[in-house]
């Protein structure tokens, strides 16, 4: 079992694993794992950027990269992959199934890419795409099929347009703040609140459905609701014990392996301005409803951006395509990980099933209400293709 991040601890989370496990009635050995930097697996910490991500999940992490020196560069999803095998023959077990969720599925994929003829099958839950940004594109690309989606159960009456509504606000918002008290709080809400807002609340949909209502409540000059749903978010997002999650680890893993739109050797300046022009070259309406702004504070630019400069070659990319059966779980209403990067994954993979849950976000297995995930995963553990949900 792999969980996400990166930077999540896996042994933490034994027991919600084995109570999930426990409904498909499939008889398994059930390993769990901290990967290398995470919890007792050589936890990596950061101790000033902890503090400053804990405040700011934009926060910068080349100080970080800094401070952990050469190390930086040994926390790639290739690295933990070769883990996974020296753990493999550890155990005397010839091959491996790997069930892994958000960005554990990254290394998943590596496993099976690499060790094809050691994997036995693998479940993908929110699967990070090949073609993810330093911008996170897709993520913008799936926002107006979300809010559309959201407004289809969500909205009152007919002719809502959601789409018009948040370009409005987030122009508006940019142009001027607007700060409400909520629980002793002050939240500020601006246009990458509002959008930070609804990518965050994916991963509890109860979240999720109230955004288009309280969107047009801004609108008409009441941003309480809006304010609410934010501070809500904000507690999905805090960091919790370092040991669950190591923020050091999570800097490490994406700055030196995700694809960035900058030159990693460049001096920072240098990124950024290469970073700028390469979202300049993209249309606006790739970000719509939102701004080609909005795009700077979601990506990998505030976290990579000073990261130090590489000590390391990346490995060599093993095959894309891979004999291995895979079956690929997608929330409907992910905007992490959406749907649509899920189906090219799936795709580029070649033995690949897509199952959409639908009325779920990002962390699918488990979160069905109808329990689909869980019969897909306990079919295709048994050799079957899934047949509830979507296809």
């Amino acid at each position: 079992m792999l969980t996400g991040g990166p930077g999540q601890s896996g042994v933490s989370f034994t027991r919600d694993w084995w109570l999930l496990l426990g409904l498909t009635g499939v008889r398994r050995t059930f390993v769990t794992v901290d990967v290398r930097g995470s919890g007792d697996s050589g936890l990596l910490r950061c101790p000033a950027f902890e503090r400053a991500i804990a405040v700011d999940p934009a926060a910068s992490g080349g100080g970080c990269g800094r401070s952990l020196g050469v190390r930086r560069a040994f926390y790639r999803s290739s690295d933990t992959a070769e883990d996974l095998e020296a753990l493999r023959i550890r155990l005397g077990v010839p091959k491996l199934a790997i069930l892994a969720v958000s960005y554990g599925t990254r290394i998943a994929v590596e496993y099976a890419r690499r060790f094809p003829d050691r994997t036995d099958r693998v479940i993908l839950d929110s699967a990070v795409a090949d073609d993810a940004d330093a911008f996170v594109g897709e993520t913008f690309a799936a926002v107006p099929r979300v809010l559309r989606e959201l407004c289809r159960e969500s909205c009152p009456g007919g002719g809502a347009n959601p789409d018009a509504d948040v370009a409005r606000l987030a122009r508006r918002l940019e142009a001027q703040p607007v700060t409400v008290r909520v629980r002793g709080r002050r939240i500020r809400l601006d246009e990458d609140r509002i959008l930070g807002t609804l990518i965050s609340s994916d991963l509890v949909p109860q979240l999720m459905h109230p955004y288009p209502g309280a969107v047009r409540a801004a609108l008409a000059g009441r941003p309480q609701a809006l304010a609410e749903l934010t501070a809500d978010t904000d507690e999905l997002n805090e960091i919790g014990p370092i040991r669950e999650f190591s923020p050091a680890l999570y800097a490490a893993t994406l700055c030196e392996e995700a694809p960035l739109a900058w030159d990693r050797a460049a001096a920072p300046a240098v990124r950024r301005q290469q970073a700028l022009a390469a979202l300049g070259a993209r249309p606006e309406s790739a970000f719509a409803p939102f701004t080609r702004d909005a795009a700077i504070e979601a990506g990998l630019l505030p976290l990579c951006a000073t990261w130090p400069a590489p000590v390391r070659p990346a490995p060599a990319d093993p095959p894309a395509a891979t004999p291995v059966p895979v079956l690929v779980l997608s929330g409907l209403l992910d905007l992490r990980t959406p749907l649509e990067a899920a189906q090219r994954l799936a795709t580029t993979l070649g033995n690949a099933t897509v199952v959409t849950a639908v009325g779920v976000g990002h962390s699918v297995y488990g979160a069905s209400l109808r329990n689909c995930a869980t019969r897909s995963v306990a079919g295709f553990l048994r050799g079957r293709l899934p047949s509830c949900a979507r296809r």
